[in-house]
């Protein structure tokens, strides 16, 4: 026989699970204050606010405002990490098609980057808190591997693509195919973001698609 209160075991699950779905709520709120007010705005308070919680419910789950911050750029990894997944997906038919060389590269290219472009439309306030929160990396020279992190992802997955699709490319000339395109619509989403025009950057990026054969041979023979 023991002594003190003994706890259920569905009593733990459940404290457990609220904590879990404080968390989410926490980073879901904190996704939409930084995208709106920045990050310099999103106090402990603004967040609990837009999570409809209260303020100890933030104590209750982190230790520090450092630590949900980090908890957003990992959720901000995970979720870009799962879309670049499912767009490779869409992709990996072009395969089957009946190209080869350059025109296989470009073909692959173009469709993921349509993919992605229809993603990066439907998440604008993720993209924003992207934005604030990889300059708040950049700053802290202890969070610099998120930013990093998150790049990486981005060029790795395209990378991997190119590689599993076509030889065409060296290993250097292909994982810098794909840093470049990376960069591009890195500056059309900035681009978007700031002027909200979704035709206009749709024609951009129409634009850039057909530059892709060009590109595509430069860094074939460098």
């Amino acid at each position: 026989m023991t002594s003190g209160t003994q706890q259920h075991p569905e009593q733990g699950s459940t404290e457990r699970r609220s904590a879990e779905e404080r968390r989410e709520q926490l980073i879901d709120a904190a996704v939409e204050v930084i995208a709106e007010h920045g990050l310099t705005r999103a106090t402990t308070r603004a967040i609990t606010d837009r999570a409809g919680l209260a303020l100890g419910a933030f104590h209750y789950v982190f230790d520090s405002k450092d630590e949900l911050l980090e908890a957003v750029i990992e959720r901000v990894v995970r979720e870009i990490d799962a879309t670049l997944g499912a767009t490779a997906e869409t992709v990996e038919p072009a395969a089957t098609r009946a190209l080869e060389g350059p025109d296989l590269v470009v073909d692959v290219l173009e469709r993921f980057l349509r993919g992605a472009w229809a993603y990066l439309e439907g998440t604008r306030t993720l993209q924003l808190a992207q934005y604030e929160l990889t300059l708040h990396a950049l700053r802290e020279p202890e969070k610099h591997h998120l930013a990093v992190h998150q790049y990486d992802l981005l060029v790795g997955t395209l990378s991997g693509i190119l590689r599993d699709l076509t030889d065409e490319l060296a290993p250097d000339a292909n994982d810098e195919l794909a840093r470049f395109v990376v960069a591009t619509v890195d500056g059309l989403l900035l681009q978007w973001l700031v002027d909200r025009d979704a035709a206009a950057a749709s024609r951009r990026l129409d634009r850039y698609l057909t530059t892709l054969p060009a590109i595509v041979a430069a860094h074939i023979e460098r």
